[in-house]
């Protein structure tokens, strides 16, 4: 039925000389889902850096995470500014140290482990964050994510 839509010069991966060596064993479906991986670390980095500003706002969270500030224009629990700067910064410094120890990290292990030790490092930040019920844990978690995110970052180009 569509052979009618078939063209000469059909775009293909075989048509740009990509296929699998003759003799190799196994599927390239790892291939594809580690490609995935790595294209959705920044859009985790992303998601996670323009959400935290709403999260910390939050009444709940506020209540929750504050550490005996009373919020002089609420007269509410609250957090200080540097309690706020420190947990959306953290972030961006694990993404720093996750980029700068990737390359000697897929050096040692290989690219392939350590791609997948950094979703482990990220999903074990968002744990972290998940399960805190204080700052310093939360930004434990927050650092953690991030070094997660930089390795995935540097180690997908």
């Amino acid at each position: 039925m569509f052979s009618r839509f078939r063209t000469k010069h059909a775009f293909s991966l075989r048509s740009i000389g990509i296929k699998k060596p003759k003799g190799e064993a196994g599927s390239s479906a790892i291939a594809i889902i580690m490609g995935l991986f790595v294209a959705f670390g920044g859009v985790l980095f992303g998601y996670d850096t323009g959400t935290i500003g709403g999260i910390i706002t939050m009444r709940y969270w506020l209540d929750t995470f504050s550490t005996g500030y009373i919020d002089p224009k609420t007269g509410l629990p609250g957090i200080t500014s540097s309690e706020s700067s420190l947990i959306v910064s953290i972030l961006s410094a694990g993404t720093f140290f996750g980029a700068l120890f990737a390359a000697p990290l897929a050096d040692f292990i290989g690219r392939r482990l350590a791609l997948m030790v950094s979703l482990v490092v990220f999903s074990f930040g968002v744990a972290l964050q998940t399960a805190s019920t204080a700052i310093p844990l939360f930004t434990a978690g927050r650092f953690f994510a991030g070094l997660g995110v930089g390795l995935v970052s540097m180690l997908g180009r």
